[in-house]
């Protein structure tokens, strides 16, 4: 929805526009009239709350009396009227008005270009809107002290209602320059379109109050796989659609039996199972979302190449364990692991037989710690280990038992067997509850420093300052 005639710094043309604007559209909902009823459809209240909410600089008072002033205009013109002209369109007024207002106040709720955020915002503003144009309309009509007001109420709310739900999600929702139908490319992607026609069909030979809802499982169906204007727009014509045809006739939701000879009971029944069916394709759908998701968390967490925490899970999990309070007063030993000469393994094997070593390793880790600590790929050829509840020489027998692990067996890469080593920093302590992740950070520095004077020292190695003998060595094989 783009008017690009529309100029902030020009209020005469703007002012003569938006009149043309609703004195044309109001006409055309004029001749939507049916005898003894407000309207089949005025768009005119919906089509202006979308353009006064995609330009708020219009959110004035002197365009608000503009459009009344072609309303009555319209009226007096055309149906006759007189003073109904000046106190029934103050409901239109009132709906644009209550309506704008409530989604151009929200903060965040409407892009750059004019567009919603949040089409389920649409509701409320419209039912609100809805409710205070119809309470005008009717006593406007002199309906207050009848009995006849709250029918007349319930005609001016369910019209207003119904075209402003129809017709703002695809007006607030449609891109400044969509490119149409280009989700259409495809034959299949047409399958709900074809859906949604069908179901209009069996809806016109079937007849009867449940007819109305056969459309809803293929709208369903449209939104979960087309852009939110399109289904928005397809939901607009559906239900322009059902009007025209029960109007005139052609849809019969009283359930004669013309076209095929079934009763009300069971026209009633075909609506429950289409109502029955939609929420069941929507727990489908959101139950393979969730299961994208889980996916997508569990990437995110885990180390592709070597199946371990990422760093940026490791950090998640502690959280895990903080918000459930198992990080309370617990020892907390943090093992900082680096591959000796990685490098050297890259430059002479190639980057595939690095790639190996790092699984490799990773997996004997694993196969070390188990249960009883976390094993994370901290960067690089850095990995982390982390265990709970261990007194310092528990700590160091279980970096002992990483590093003799991994260097135990060879690994053979392009056919040369090949012995890789491990240097270990150790460093323990608690984790404060008030600041785990600055507790968490600095283990991690003070493991650091002992893994540097394990690798200064001549690598292959375990250093730490828990305990009074700080290195453990064992010769290269």
């Amino acid at each position: 929805m783009r008017f690009t005639f529309l100029n902030k710094d020009k209020p005469l043309k703007n002012a003569l526009i938006l009149f043309i604007f609703t004195l044309f559209f109001c006409f055309i909902g004029s001749h939507l009239r049916q005898p003894a009823e407000l309207s089949l459809f005025w768009p005119i209240n919906a089509l202006l709350t979308a353009i006064f909410v995609r330009f708020s600089w219009l959110h004035r008072l002197r365009y608000y009396l503009v459009c009344y002033g072609a309303m009555v205009f319209n009226d007096t013109l055309f149906s006759g009227w007189a003073l109904p002209a000046f106190t029934l369109n103050g409901a239109n007024i009132l709906f644009i008005l209550v309506a704008v207002s409530m989604l151009i106040q929200r903060p965040g709720l409407i892009n750059a270009s004019g567009r919603v955020k949040s089409a389920l915002s649409i509701f409320p503003a419209c039912l609100l809107a809805s409710a205070v144009c119809a309470s005008w309309g009717a006593v406007a009509q002199g309906l207050l002290i009848s009995e006849r007001f709250l029918q007349a109420w319930s005609d001016w709310l369910s019209e207003q209602f119904s075209t402003g739900v129809l017709l703002l999600p695809f007006l607030l929702t449609l891109p400044r320059r969509p490119s149409l139908l280009s989700t259409l490319r495809r034959w299949q992607q047409c399958l709900p379109i074809v859906a949604l026609m069908l179901s209009l069909g069996a809806a016109v030979v079937i007849g009867g109050g449940g007819s109305l809802s056969f459309p809803v499982p293929a709208l369903i169906w449209c939104a979960i796989g087309y852009p939110l204007w399109l289904t928005s727009g397809l939901t607009l014509l559906t239900g322009i659609s059902e009007i025209i045809l029960v109007v005139h006739g052609v849809m019969d939701i009283q359930g004669d039996d013309r076209l095929l000879p079934l009763g009300d009971l069971a026209s009633a029944r075909l609506g429950v199972a289409t109502i029955a069916i939609s929420p069941l394709i929507v727990a489908v759908s959101m139950d393979a979302i969730r299961q994208l998701n889980h996916q997508l968390a569990l990437r995110a967490n885990h180390d592709f190449l070597t199946r371990q925490l990422s760093r940026s899970g490791l950090y998640e999990r502690l959280h895990q364990l903080e918000k459930n309070g198992e990080l309370r007063a617990r020892l907390t030993g943090v093992l900082l692991i680096d591959i000796d000469y990685f490098k050297a393994i890259n430059d002479n094997y190639g980057h595939d037989a690095g790639d190996a070593v790092l699984f490799e390793v990773a997996q004997r880790m694993q196969q070390a710690v188990g249960q009883a600590g976390l094993v994370c790929r901290f960067g690089g050829e850095e990995f982390l280990v982390l265990l709970f509840d261990l007194d310092d020489g528990q700590l160091l027998e279980h970096a002992e038992t990483i590093r003799q692990r991994v260097m135990q067996q060879k690994i053979v890469l392009r056919g040369s067997a090949v012995t890789v080593t491990v240097s270990i920093g150790v460093a323990s302590g608690n984790l404060e509850t008030d600041s785990v992740s600055e507790s968490f950070n600095q283990l991690v520095s003070a493991a650091d420093k002992q893994l540097f004077i394990s690798k200064r020292n001549g690598r292959n190695q375990t250093t730490s300052s828990l305990v009074g003998e700080s290195a453990v060595t064992d010769a290269l094989a």
